[in-house]
């Protein structure tokens, strides 16, 4: 548990996956709190209102008192012009508004960065090349004119009953491609914002992605061959001739220098103990 995080409260903006681990984690900070939109959390370590980022009248339900926000709601609109002027909209409310608020940590995504061949770092230059990169991409750029922003950028997250070996029990399809996928343990992400919000100058932006990326088909074939309650029955796809960017790397560099110890530092250890 954190007991001090500069003694600043923290606002958690979306109680969802990412905001449950990190709530259970700042029970020490009496006026730190949450924010839920369609249904309330069944259990809750903070104090928790109802918020819905798409909707102005809401916006007065935030607190005035002074906290660090940790964004976890992705863009709402599928209109980069729309969620443009939305973004520009609570900016400028939240500055006229709620001026004790001016710290941020946003949870975006390394879907920002291109689907092609490369190795890409916080300081790369690139264009992203999906609707959803680009609204990522958007969302980090607004933010960072009205608040003082640090950005983590999130592989694939899972854990707690998400990841390859949950589709697995359960069925689903297994993504077929070469292309190496980015992940990181929630917990672990946990771990990556509660030391940005230790630490608020310690960097403006991180990848989040743990020490091995693979392709989603290596990791279910590693499952079957290791887990006890996974068979091959369950995943016999042919896996030659896949599509994809098999040298698109993402670099964690940035994350090992900022020496934040991993929990769960592969795919081995966060799915083995699932």
């Amino acid at each position: 548990m954190i007991t001090s995080l500069n003694q600043v409260p923290v606002g958690i903006l979306g109680l969802g996956f990412l905001g449950k681990i990190l709530s259970s984690e700042l029970t020490s900070f009496e006026e730190s709190w949450g924010t839920w939109h369609k249904t309330p959390p069944p259990e809750t370590t903070l104090p928790v209102f109802h918020f819905d980022w798409a909707d102005e009248n809401c916006w007065d339900s935030l607190p005035e008192t002074s906290a660090t926000l940790v964004l976890t709601i992705p863009p709402l609109l599928k209109n980069p012009q729309g969620e443009t002027d939305r973004l520009h909209l609570w900016g400028k409310w939240m500055r006229q508004n709620r001026p004790q608020l001016k710290r941020l940590i946003y949870i975006s995504t390394t879907g920002v960065y291109p689907k092609c061949n490369g190795i890409w770092s916080e300081d790369s230059e690139f264009e992203a090349d999906t609707l959803s990169g680009q609204l990522r991409l958007l969302t980090e750029k607004i933010l960072s004119q009205y608040f003082q922003l640090q950005v983590i950028r999130p592989g694939g997250i899972y854990g707690f009953g998400r990841g390859i070996d949950v589709r697995l029990k359960l069925g689903k399809q297994i993504p077929l491609s070469s292309t190496p996928v980015h992940r990181i343990h929630v917990h672990d992400l946990a771990r990556i914002t509660l030391h940005l919000l230790e630490n608020p100058f310690c960097t403006a932006c991180v990848n989040a992605v743990d020490l091995e990326a693979k392709p989603s088909w290596e990791v279910a074939h590693w499952l079957i061959e290791n887990r006890v309650d996974l068979t091959k029955e369950m995943f016999e796809e042919n896996t030659d001739d896949l599509p994809g960017s098999p040298q698109r790397i993402i670099s964690n560099k940035h994350l090992l220098e900022l020496d934040i110890p991993l929990r769960y530092p592969t795919f081995r250890q966060g799915m083995m103990s699932s």
